[in-house]
């Protein structure tokens, strides 16, 4: 189970509500088999580690996989509503695999009528499975179809790695509505989980030029009509709350919203490591060297998502530095806590103290998680170093985000200047190149064509087609709504509402930017957010959700100003450390939550600013996406949008066919089958595999899948290696 014990907690509410489930529908002294499909087998591993199912269920298995006959186990069926699952549930039925049958099954999406149809036609109007079902008693729907990553972050979309194309491609066109409704489920799912009947309010851009601009209204128009329908259907939805609990909201809004935020060098641990450590980047799992108590070197493959790793929790949202500092200062703690375990001969310097660390007696977690903590911030502040980040890249980045004002608060009139600088250096990366361009382009508020290809030409790059894949990504910036590329030096800048802010006070000066979320949220939780930009889909808070001295957020107000202070200060604690002096107004007051949903992809930073403002505001913030984005994914995504890309150059999983009938062998009960009157014959008949199997297996069409052809990979991914 989790060490985290945070009751709101999305990973905690979610097992809970799985194990309470699964609990709720098993009788004493009976032995219980779990089957899983690929959807569910993703939200179970996302929360409960297969140890603590075990503890619940005998026997866990994959709903198309050979199983053997169990009937002395009852199956309980927690999958997803599909015609492929329920045929092969079929399959169980009419083999006798089971004692019986349990369905705890997700929900299908809205206005489904093959499966809808399938269902009751074929699946539970058919006698034996009524029976298997105990009279459809034994099936329920259960709302469990998210998957939270973080204490305060949920995906809607566990096949999705970038949801960008779908939404901003033209050839995805045919494949919005369905994302729509499934990330709407979703997002039902949470709500029905967490008790919330939010207040529903979107991103609404005034002026917006893009084709994709109602995205947000779409969503939540479809996610309104979800919920709608299943209060509607469930009447003990919402649940009888604390009456003196503010009504939550759900703000949805897109990626259009803020395009700084995927493309800016983060300096927070978590997402430096994302962003600049070559495994983390790619596979999202850390690969390093580490000692163990023999003295050995080896080879380690971490994955860095552990809430239960209170090291990873603590240090993850700090600036690099401060955690670089609090994880030397741990393992201090350590040794001087333990003396007697320690050779202290080998410590001669600080250098050593990875050798004690792995010398210790006892310790194993505490010790793996110091080991791999110490060893990535090493690395994360090597790698800076190297390519001179936060010396160089990160001054010009936080400059073009305050709108040219310096840390010092004084206009720099020479950014073009510095950045052909930048842009000649050898120890900066490509993609940090195209990062610089992209950021220098949406303070510019556009350049014409000829000088992208200028600039371009200073990134380093001589082959055409790379220079042509690199140009598609300043281009397809418009279908994002900022038209980045002029077509004339006499065209007008854009000019594009900003929602992120610039802080200069009590922070580093490698970190003034904070994603246009949290200034939003914030607004939208002091009910300051402007009406128009953000309306509420339907219903408005009620007068006593109103703190006093509501005064709506100004979109002409965009914070961008600078104050004075020194470019190279000295470090003052973080702005995100610090707690605001109004978060004790409402204490006692039951927690409200606020629900940021971003469709298009999230990004580290505006994951991180959810933890401020849950600190600061006594609220429960959460925010949730279909992706996460690295800003490697986000460059990407832009050249995924383009429309060259086909749906087969995408190889998106929403466009790829489902199978629709299962495998032969579920059909095989174990006995033994009577040998065909002639070879390649079907079934006779009286076997329990039906005659259109046998005779497909014959030709070899479907059992014997053709190997698929390995996608080549585009220029620009190998660009960004």
């Amino acid at each position: 189970m989790s060490k985290n014990k945070d009751p709101n907690s999305l990973i905690n509410l979610q097992r809970e509500y799985i194990l309470d489930q699964l609990k709720s529908v098993q009788e004493p002294g009976q032995l219980y088999n779990l089957i899983l499909d690929d959807t569910t087998e993703t939200v179970i591993n996302q929360v409960l580690s297969k140890e603590a199912l075990l503890r619940v269920v005998t026997s866990i298995e994959k709903i198309d996989a050979k199983r053997r006959q169990n009937t002395y186990l009852r199956a309980i069926y927690f999958v997803d509503s599909t015609i492929y699952n329920y045929k092969c549930i079929l399959a169980d039925v009419q083999t006798n695999r089971y004692k019986g049958g349990i369905g705890l099954f997700l929900p299908s999406l809205p206005n489904n009528t093959r499966v809808r149809s399938f269902y009751e036609t074929k699946f539970i109007n058919n006698p034996r499975v009524s029976a298997y079902f105990d009279n459809t008693a034994s099936i329920k729907y259960i709302e469990a179809n998210f998957y939270p990553v973080e204490t305060r972050v949920f995906l809607t979309d566990s096949n999705t790695p970038n949801s960008m194309p779908i939404y901003y491609n033209e050839n995805c066109m045919d494949y919005v509505l369905d994302q729509i409704k499934a990330s709407a489920r979703a997002l039902v799912n949470l709500m029905v989980l967490t008790g919330e009947y939010p207040l529903v309010r979107f991103y609404c851009p005034q002026d917006a030029t893009h084709a994709a601009s109602r995205l947000p209204e779409l969503l939540a128009d479809e996610f309104q009509r979800q919920i709608d329908d299943y209060a509607r259907l469930n009447h003990d939805y919402p649940p009888q709350g604390n009456p003196d609990k503010p009504r939550s909201i759900l703000l949805i809004t897109d990626r259009t919203m803020d395009l700084y935020a995927p493309l800016l060098h983060e300096f927070t641990y978590q997402a430096m490591a994302m962003d600049i450590v070559y495994s983390l980047e790619r596979s999202g799992k850390y690969n390093y060297k580490s000692e163990n108590e023999k003295g050995e070197i080896q080879e380690v493959e971490a994955e860095l998502e552990d809430e239960d790793d209170e090291d990873w929790v603590n240090l993850r949202h700090l600036h690099i530095i401060e955690s670089s500092e609090l994880i030397f200062n741990k393992i201090q703690d350590m040794i001087k806590n333990n003396p007697l375990m320690i050779d202290r001969s080998k410590a001669q310097t600080s250098g050593d103290l990875m050798y004690i660390v792995a010398h210790l007696k006892g310790f194993d977690e505490e010790r793996r998680h110091m080991t791999l903590h110490k060893t990535l911030i090493d690395e994360c502040l090597d790698i800076n170093a190297s390519r001179k980040l936060a010396e160089f890249a990160a001054d010009f980045e936080q400059t073009c985000a305050a709108g040219g004002t310096s840390f010092e608060g004084e206009r720099n009139k020479n950014l073009h200047d510095d950045l052909i600088v930048l842009l000649a250096r050898d120890d900066l990366h490509i993609n940090d190149k195209m990062r610089l361009v992209l950021i220098y382009g949406l303070y510019r508020g556009g350049l014409i064509e000829a000088d992208f290809k200028k600039l371009v030409k200073f990134i380093g790059v001589n082959d055409r087609q790379i220079i042509s894949l690199i140009s598609r990504c300043f281009t397809n910036l418009h279908k994002l709504d900022f038209p980045v590329v002029k077509s004339d030096v006499k065209d007008k800048k854009v000019v594009k509402e900003m929602f992120h802010t610039i802080n200069n006070e009590g922070t580093y000066n490698t970190s003034r930017f904070s994603p246009g979320v949290k200034r939003v949220m914030q607004n939208a939780a002091k009910y300051q957010l402007d009406e128009d930009w953000f309306p509420y889909f339907r219903d408005k808070p009620l007068e006593e959700d109103i703190p006093n001295g509501d005064s709506r957020m100004s979109p002409s107000t965009s914070g961008l100003h600078s104050n004075g202070g020194s470019l190279r200060n000295v470090r003052i604690k973080a702005s995100w450390a610090q707690t605001s002096a109004r978060a004790g107004s409402q204490i006692g007051r039951p927690k409200q939550r606020i629900f940021c949903f971003v469709a298009g992809g999230i990004t580290y930073s505006e994951m991180r600013s959810i933890y401020e403002l849950s600190n600061s505001l006594n609220k429960d913030f959460y925010i949730g996406s279909e992706s996460i984005l690295k800003p490697r994914d986000f460059l990407i995504g832009l050249q995924g949008i383009d429309k060259a890309k086909s749906l087969a150059d995408l190889d998106l999983h929403i466009a790829k066919p489902k199978p629709t009938d299962p495998p032969m062998y579920l059909f095989d009960d174990g006995r033994p089958k009577p040998i065909p009157a002639q070879a390649g014959g079907g079934s006779n008949g009286n076997g329990p595999v039906p005659s259109h199997y046998q005779k497909r297996a014959s030709v070899g069409s479907t059992e014997v899948p053709d190997k698929t052809k390995e996608k080549k990979r585009s220029k620009l991914k190998n660009l960004f290696k």
